[in-house]
């Protein structure tokens, strides 16, 4: 027998007799021992040290330890077990395996077996489920309850998605995790930073307990605690004031429903919709989007403002609907190889339709219609069914009107049927032009400049002197006509055919004779700011 293999033998008798007589010294009234099946198991250790610390029965091991309890193995390098309270301290190589999914590594362990309680320590501390990998420097799991905790910084892998977080815990039979205090998410396609949220692994889906702010390639997304997001879909359930900023626009909700991948979803609650490349914001109680057709509707008290006008344009209805174009865009990506180029694509709103007691107001144009189509690519408005339209000191009604803008002024206005124009001069007296087409044109300061009739033309206008003293006011009718207009007062008329003209002296006026058939002077109809806006109370003064 080599003096080696004697050695270990005779270590061998020695840690035996040890152990022999620190277990022989008994005292006399033993704690009782752990309920039957729940006492931790030793399953392997190169060697043992008994140790008797009254009133405590303790066994130390060393080396390639490893003990079993109630379906988990607990591996490491020295142990010391105390068989009175059923609790373990170990270290060195801490390893903890529950079934075949989930492992904890660290370097130092206190477990209590009554409890099924462990708390890991150690420079590096990793708790592995499946796809699930927690990294952090504690870890408390519950094994009972299944649940993990780790009270400092800890980082988490899953697929491709890092989450960090100060603190957190993770059900192991649910999968669900709840991360607290500065939370951050970043995975390829976005980055979730929070004070709190909840995520289940299995569902890929977000519950968000504090403000969150998400991040992507698609645009950025502002929601409240309560709200819900799909973090493979990208679809997403916001409750409270919650916000899509992109681009091309931003949607704001109370509640919002939405498709981060096709840019569709629904809002509603004081929802506001802004393009910001038109610079044109729509507002209303509900709003519908369809992010492929470049689709948008606006209901319950819809307004439309458009500030990329000089003079901003105010737009009310029932209900709006706006579409968008869009446009092509060529960007080189390519700079190392050969050129190429990719298409995206830049939404910009490029019509607007208003239905039901459509108010439209600017600083120099007001307008009340049943329906309108604002052409904001041409800088056209069509109104519809009886509109009427105030400029300055000008009142304009037709079956339907077509306003034309330069230079974000009114340029021209064109009316079709029973066309009516009233022009109010210096004097205040109401020069009236009927016809079945006219056409009006604006100067720079949105007066007439001037108005041509064709079809069925009748028209009176009143003849002042060079001290705008009235001379008289001449009716005529004439199928065309073609007047000018300075400072709302006729300079120059033609006619064409055969016109039926009679000047009617001052003497002889009478509401038959200074009033064409249908004037209706319609000023107190005229729409303030205010009311387009839904101001209840406000100046009297202002916006007029």
């Amino acid at each position: 027998m080599n003096t080696k293999h004697l050695l270990g033998k005779l270590m061998g008798l020695v840690l035996i007799f040890i152990s022999s007589l620190t277990f022989a010294q008994k005292p006399l009234n033993p704690p009782p021992p752990p309920p039957t099946g729940s006492r931790i198991n030793l399953l392997s250790s190169d060697s043992l040290v008994g140790i008797n610390q009254l009133p405590y029965y303790t066994r130390q091991f060393l080396g390639n330890v490893s003990f079993q309890h109630r379906g988990a193995i607990l591996y490491c390098q020295s142990a010391t077990q105390n068989e009175t309270t059923n609790t373990l301290e170990a270290y060195g190589k801490i390893k903890i395996v529950q079934g075949d999914t989930l492992t904890i590594t660290g370097d130092t362990l206190y477990y209590d077996g009554n409890t099924r309680f462990a708390r890991v320590l150690g420079k590096k501390v990793v708790l592995t489920d499946k796809k699930v990998t927690l990294t952090t420097r504690v870890v408390e799991y519950d094994i009972q309850r299944n649940r993990a905790y780790y009270p400092v910084r800890g980082v988490i892998v899953q697929d491709s998605s890092i989450l960090r977080s100060e603190k957190g815990f993770y059900n192991t039979r649910s999968k669900i995790f709840n991360y607290k205090e500065n939370v951050e998410i970043v995975n390829p396609k976005y980055t979730i930073t929070s004070d709190s949220l909840q995520y289940n692994a299995r569902t890929k889906m977000a519950l968000f307990k504090a403000p969150t702010l998400i991040k992507s390639k698609d645009g950025d997304i502002v929601a409240n605690a309560g709200s819900t997001y799909n973090t493979q879909t990208q679809q997403s359930n916001f409750k409270g004031r919650s916000k899509i900023v992109n681009e091309d626009y931003t949607l704001t909700g109370d509640t919002l429903n939405f498709d981060q991948k096709t840019e569709s979803g629904f809002a509603k609650g004081n929802v506001e919709l802004v393009s910001k490349k038109d610079k044109v914001i729509l507002t209303g109680k509900v709003g519908v989007r369809d992010g492929k057709t470049g689709f948008t509707k606006i209901l319950g008290n819809a307004l439309m403002r458009n500030t990329a006008e000089r003079d901003t344009l105010y737009l009310s209805a029932d209900t709006l609907y706006a579409y968008e174009r869009k446009d092509s865009l060529v960007a080189k990506t390519d700079t190392l190889k050969k050129s190429q180029a990719s298409q995206s694509t830049a939404a910009k709103m490029e019509k607007l339709i208003a239905f039901g007691h459509v108010k439209v107001y600017r600083s120099d144009m007001q307008s009340r219609c049943d329906s309108l189509l604002y052409d904001l690519k041409d800088s056209v408005i069509h109104f519809f069914t009886k509109p009427i339209i105030w400029s300055v000191q000008n009142q304009s009604e037709a079956d339907t009107i077509h306003v034309y803008m330069k230079n974000s002024r009114v340029s021209r206005m064109y009316m079709i049927n029973q066309g009516f124009v009233i022009a109010k001069d210096t004097a205040q007296n109401f020069n009236q032009i009927k016809g079945r087409k006219i056409t009006a044109f604006f100067n720079t300061e949105t007066r007439i400049e001037q108005v041509v009739v064709e079809g069925n033309g009748e028209s009176i206008y009143y003849a002042l002197d060079d001290k705008n003293k009235l001379i008289g006011v001449n009716r005529v009718e004439c199928s065309k006509m073609n007047m000018r207009f300075k400072e709302n007062q006729v300079n120059r008329i033609s006619f064409l055919g055969k016109p039926d003209a009679k000047l009617v002296p001052p003497t002889e006026l009478t509401n038959d004779t200074n009033r064409l058939e249908g004037f209706n002077w319609r000023l107190k109809e005229k729409p303030t700011k205010e009311e387009v806006l839904g101001v209840k109370f406000a100046s009297k003064t202002e916006g007029k």
